[in-house]
């Protein structure tokens, strides 16, 4: 994956949870298992031959799309 697109996943993941008020304690552990959905919205939802594999995408699509309301 493009380096620059994890850098900014992992950013706007985290701007995501502060806004959703997620305990700053908590952030870490959330930025490190949604940053590649944050990454398949940056990106159009098109994924590069090298991009991580996400075992469980609709649960945590779902779980990030609940965090941003």
């Amino acid at each position: 994956m493009n380096r620059n697109i994890e850098e900014r996943a992992r950013a706007l993941c985290a701007v995501d949870a502060r806004m959703a008020a997620v305990p700053n304690s908590q952030i870490p552990a959330l930025v490190e298992r949604l940053w590649p959905i944050a990454a398949l919205e940056i990106s159009g939802g098109l994924m590069e031959p090298d991009s991580p594999q996400v075992t469980d995408l609709p649960q945590l699509a779902a779980e990030y799309e609940r965090l941003k309301r």
